[in-house]
């Protein structure tokens, strides 16, 4: 279903999954919102959905291209592999962190609150 660039940016976020495993293995538990696992399985989620649900909508298809190309931009100008996958990390919890305040956001300005 991924195109070549979508399935590379895939694996790299099963390598970035098994860091941020290993990573919160290490650290006492918390929320599981604040998993470094969820992050890195947000940009998973959009890199699919974008992809499946796309439908020949520009918006959806650019999405995808913009988001796998985001993915590719953590290796820029760095050798160190988990260095890399951390940057990773770092993305999927920016985009995590955008969607819950979004979400948030709609609950506070509803008029029937939950």
């Amino acid at each position: 279903m991924l195109d070549a660039n979508g399935q590379s940016a895939w694996n790299r976020l099963l390598e970035a999954e098994q860091l941020a495993l290993a990573l919160s293995a290490n650290t006492p538990a918390a929320a599981k919102y604040n998993s470094l696992l969820v992050g890195v399985r947000v940009i998973g989620y959009f890199i699919l959905d974008f992809k499946k649900h796309n439908r020949n909508i520009s918006f959806a298809e650019r999405a995808h291209r913009k988001l796998v190309q985001h993915v590719h931009s953590c290796w820029a100008g760095t050798s160190a592999e988990d260095e890399c996958l951390k940057k990773v990390i770092d993305l999927g919890t920016l985009l995590q962190n955008h969607l819950i305040r979004a979400c948030m956001l709609r609950v506070l300005l509803s008029p029937y609150p939950v």
